[in-house]
């Protein structure tokens, strides 16, 4: 059957719904809304409220107004067929007698890709496909980069003077940019499920990372600091907020504080692929990286991000200032291309996503 024009409305009411999820579903699971239709009338919606909680589609079938029987289930992403922390989707929509579902893209975690549709056809409901996956990626991306290269996805985050600088010489770097730039801060913190910066940031910046803004609830950020040699000073603002800190560092480096000490094997630097190994193996769909000249160089030349924010203040600070990244290039031959996603205002600065 093909998809109507009725049909795509209600997937992208079932897209909006799981965008409700985007502050509070950050690891492990993907961000998904449902919405079920009777004989032209909305009879149930859901969409997945928190980590480990009812998917989308349990939640829609407990907050249904009349029996679900004969409905149609518009679902933002196929439903899961396989048993975690909770029951199949796939098996809740069988046994509520479901006629039809209608879906806006597949799973592509290993354990489902197609195996969902496949058990909804086995039982005898129609399933309908529509291709919004540009709109459901853009709510998960962290799931395909998962799925395909065993690593978050990864945003780096910086402000900039338009001379491209960061910081002046001695460090100071408050504040480059104005007030609607730095609130803008906390919605990308607030969708991460990691935040990463260097001991060199956590040295000279002593800043908590935290989400402050009480629109985003009460997102906590798992927040990594990269410091091989454990110089990060155990009154850092960090162990003032709440929620996991730890720090990556070479092996036999005593403890400090309460972070956990994700000890490297190997030489004197980080292995940040490793390292975002382990963020993938803990469940985190997308990290931010706030860090200096240094961090953002290795993760520049390394290819280990997916999307820049760079947040542009009209001022000069001079050539004596901190760059954005210390990538030591000496011909154009080495410059890292970028393209420009989006340019947008924010009271006086410009915020531009760049992609590789």
């Amino acid at each position: 059957m093909t998809v109507s024009a009725v049909d795509r409305l209600y997937l992208r009411s079932a897209i909006r719904l799981a965008e409700k999820g985007l502050f509070s579903v950050t690891t492990n699971n993907p961000r998904v809304g449902c919405l079920l239709v009777k004989s032209g009338h909305i009879i149930g919606q859901g969409w997945h409220r928190e980590d480990g909680g009812p998917h989308a589609e349990i939640d829609a079938l407990r907050n249904t107004i009349e029996d679900p029987r004969g409905s149609t289930a518009y679902i933002s992403l196929e439903p899961c067929c396989w048993e975690g922390r909770t029951p199949a989707c796939t098996t809740a929509l069988i046994a509520a007698g479901i006629a039809r579902t209608v879906i806006a893209a597949r799973d592509p975690h290993p354990r489902v890709a197609g195996g969902g549709v496949r058990a909804l056809l086995d039982a005898g409901i129609e399933v309908t496909e529509e291709n919004l996956s540009e709109e459901t990626d853009a709510l998960n991306p962290g799931l395909l980069m998962r799925g395909e290269n065993n690593r978050p996805f990864v945003r780096l985050k910086t402000a900039i003077s338009i001379d491209g600088r960061t910081a002046m010489a001695n460090g100071q770097s408050r504040w480059i940019t104005g007030e609607e730039s730095r609130a803008d801060v906390q919605y990308w913190r607030a969708r991460s499920a990691a935040i990463i910066t260097g001991v060199g940031t956590v040295i000279a910046d002593d800043p908590k990372l935290n989400v402050r803004d009480q629109r985003f609830g009460n997102a906590k950020p798992l927040r990594v600091v990269v410091d091989t040699r454990g110089r990060t000073p155990r009154d850092a603002a960090l162990f003032g907020e709440k929620g996991r800190i730890a720090i990556a560092c070479a092996k036999g480096v005593e403890s400090i504080n309460r972070a956990e000490m994700w000890e490297q094997q190997g030489g004197p630097a980080i292995d940040l692929a490793m390292l975002l190994e382990t963020l993938s193996d803990q469940g985190c769909n997308e990290v931010l990286v706030e860090a200096g000249a240094t961090l953002n160089a290795s993760f520049l030349g390394q290819g280990l991000w997916d999307e820049m924010i760079v947040y542009m203040a009209p001022r000069l600070m001079g050539d004596r200032a901190r760059p954005l990244a210390a990538l030591g290039f000496t011909g154009m031959d080495e410059a890292i291309s970028t393209t420009v996603k989006s340019i947008d205002t924010l009271g006086p600065d410009l915020r531009i996503v760049l992609t590789p």
